[in-house]
């Protein structure tokens, strides 16, 4: 583990010799950033850790069961099942020679390895809560360095041509570790860093393998898939679907304008062109329109068929996963593992509903932007020559607002346990949504507001120009819907349609098939997504020459460190994470309650 850390530690350094002049300047403290994020994010775990153990040293809702089933471990009784937990044990290993063992295979399965290893040590030299508690406290240490890992590897983007390309979008460092500090501090992760849940391993479990998939390890990244099956069932539409479907999109080569797809692509030519060439027409994010999503999908399904004997030797690795996941439901005779008379699963579409305005609560900081510049009139929010998010024309958002009306009215699932525990913040929620018939059907341009800004997010901040850009991009603008040019160009940013369209079916597939609904959930989706936030920086030579200009001033440094030379958005999210969780957390320390059939039992507020 500590090799991993030097040898990350080394990048980072190998990395601040190539910035510019002012990074050295005025951010040279980010040197040892990836160290200082770990700091901070430990921390503050630690610390979240110290206070749940000085005002709830018992195990608290489902704590219970998690450390009751420890227990039987403990005892040896391995083959004994706790009949309330649903999740399958995350403890893989079964003694400290083999923790050491398996701590060896490779740097990075430390993560993995290590939850085993340190759980299994603390069963055996210790039974009290806070010393289980803290195994995931500890995971939040390990959380910067894989966020990190894996973000590098999302800014690298392949071509389709034979090479890999990195975005044509200047991070800098600074931001660069900013964002993965905010990840970190998400609210529902950042409170299940302090209790002994299943949630924060999960979430790991995909990142590690999310990034042996980057690093091409597939045999290391088939065993990690499997270990993150161990935490919750639902990965398995992360580490296979998921990853698969972005393995599928990255070996298809994506057609170029000219050559495999006319200037005006039609069905019958994207068809044609997948076809034939046995390429996608996949533009991006911000040239596309609703059509081209539905064209992709469509140029997806033909190329593949094509090309399944190319791609079958690539996916191997996840049909392997994919398998052993439905011999154990086959053996399990069902997905869940205890209580399944309450977790039976069901088609609740409704749940690709929620997810639109949790992702615009807890990002609003970063989405904001986009609301801004489909609403306010152009000359208050872009300058002239920037590309314009517009909402979707009202022959597409009529349709898809309608249907969303009609999974409200027939598929809206209220599960038992929702209206059953005022414990959790759904309960208000949905109180909220059923005060009124009529209200569950107004919150529909919500939901259809919140989701049009979360994916065209994808497709990066509106184009800022300088004066001497805007005359050269006039050509580029009319052929913003086309599919992608073969060269990067200043428009060229941000991901691809496909890479929308594959996390939104992971997405969907790992929530609709479960009738409760808990932010808990919602967490590794909302991880993936902020995950391909971009964040870029003015481009042009007016800009780039201030970039370069250097800094003399304290007050000058602070101000371009906060706003000029830094995404503002990273500090508006920091401090509006930081307030969330001080709030959640406040709350379950301090407002307690009683319920009348309990008395003398404290009931706290969380997730």
């Amino acid at each position: 583990m500590s090799e991993s850390i030097l040898e990350m530690e080394q990048g980072i350094r190998n990395s601040l010799r190539k910035e510019h002049d002012y990074e050295m300047e005025s951010l040279h403290f980010l040197a040892e950033s990836t160290f200082t994020t770990w700091v901070v994010i430990l921390g503050l775990s630690m610390l979240w850790h110290h206070h749940i153990e000085q005002v709830v040293p018992k195990p608290y809702l489902d704590e219970f069961f998690h450390v009751q089933q420890a227990e039987l471990y403990l005892q040896g009784r391995f083959t004994e099942w706790h009949p309330k937990i649903t999740t399958p044990p995350g403890l893989c290993v079964s003694g400290r020679d083999q923790c050491a063992e398996l701590l060896t295979l490779n740097r990075y399965l430390v993560s993995i390895t290590y939850l085993g290893a340190l759980s299994i040590l603390n069963l055996i030299n210790f039974v009290e809560v806070a010393d289980l508690r803290r195994t995931n406290a500890w995971a939040a240490g390990l959380f910067p360095f894989q966020v990190r890992s894996v973000l590098e590897g999302i800014v690298t983007r392949y071509d389709g041509f034979g090479t890999h390309l990195t975005l044509p979008i200047l991070w800098s460092l600074a931001e660069l570790n900013h964002t993965v500090l905010n990840i970190c501090l998400f609210p529902p992760l950042f409170f299940f860093y302090g209790l002994y849940y299943t949630d924060v391993w999960s979430a790991l479990s995909v990142l590690i393998t999310i990034q042996l998939h980057q690093k091409k390890q597939r045999r290391h990244m088939v065993v990690a898939a499997i270990a993150s099956l161990f935490f919750r069932q639902t990965n398995i539409f992360w580490v296979g679907v998921y990853i698969g479907g972005l393995e599928i999109s990255r070996k298809l080569r994506r057609g170029r304008i000219g050559t495999e797809y006319v200037p005006t692509a039609t069905w019958r030519a994207v068809v044609v062109g997948s076809w034939q060439s046995s390429c996608i027409y996949d533009p991006l994010v911000v040239h596309a329109s609703f059509e081209d999503s539905v064209k992709t999908t469509l140029s997806i399904i033909v190329a593949s068929l094509k090309s399944f004997t190319v791609l079958y030797p690539y996916l191997k690795p996840y049909l392997v996963i994919l398998g052993a996941f439905g011999l154990f439901v086959v053996w399990n005779q069902g997905v869940v593992l205890g209580d399944k008379e309450n977790h039976i699963a069901s088609i609740h579409l409704a749940q690709m509903l929620y997810i639109w305005p949790y992702i615009m609560f807890f990002s609003f900081p970063v989405l904001y932007p986009y609301i801004l510049n489909a609403f306010v009139p152009s000359g208050l929010s872009s300058s002239p020559g920037s590309i314009r998010h517009r909402l979707p024309r009202l022959i597409v958002a009529i349709p898809i607002m309608a249907i969303m009306t009609l999974i409200i009215h027939y598929n809206t699932i209220i599960h038992p346990f929702t209206l059953a525990d005022n414990r959790h913040y759904t309960f208000y929620v949905f109180r909220l949504l059923l005060r009124h018939p009529a209200i569950k059907y107004l919150a529909v341009p919500i939901y259809f507001t919140c989701a049009w800004a979360a994916i065209t997010a994808f497709g990066g901040l509106p184009y800022v120009q300088t004066p001497s850009d805007a005359t050269e991009s006039k050509p580029v603008a009319s052929r913003q819907r086309l599919p992608p040019p073969s060269s990067p160009s200043a428009f060229d940013r941000g991901h691809h349609v496909s890479t929308v369209l594959v996390w939104i079916l992971a997405t969907a597939l790992s929530l609709i098939t479960a009738p409760l609904v808990e932010p808990r959930y919602f967490i590794v989706p909302w991880l993936i997504w902020r995950l391909h936030m971009v964040s870029p920086w003015p481009t042009g030579e007016e800009a780039s020459k201030k970039r370069k200009k250097k800094i003399r001033t304290f007050g000058a440094r602070c101000k371009a460190f906060l706003y000029e030379r830094h995404d503002h958005r990273l500090w508006l999210e920091t401090l509006w994470l930081l307030v969330v969780n001080w709030g959640i957390c406040y709350v379950f320390l301090k407002w307690e309650f009683e319920w009348e059939h309990e008395k003398g039992k404290v009931q706290r507020f969380m997730w």
